[in-house]
């Protein structure tokens, strides 16, 4: 079991009945989830956009056609 420490702490109103405190609870839940989901959406967009800029630094092979047609059965230039 891993170690959890609580940083948020969120004031209930005094009297509050057990379906506002646990509507609480879930407002929190959604919240935590939702933020995670833009953490997980902004790493794989920022890992796209490597990828993309890698791919198109990348020095193209001008033989890479000729190749690609002879194993088709194909003739280059």
């Amino acid at each position: 079991m891993s170690a959890l420490a609580i940083t948020r702490t969120y004031a209930v109103p005094r009297g509050a009945t057990a379906l506002e405190r646990s509507s609480i609870r879930v407002a929190e839940a959604v919240a935590r989830w939702a933020t995670a989901r833009a953490e997980r959406r902004q790493d794989r967009h920022e890992a796209m956009l490597a990828a993309i800029q890698a791919e198109q630094t990348r020095k193209a092979d001008p033989r890479a056609a000729d190749h690609m047609l002879s194993q088709m059965g194909l003739t280059g230039r």
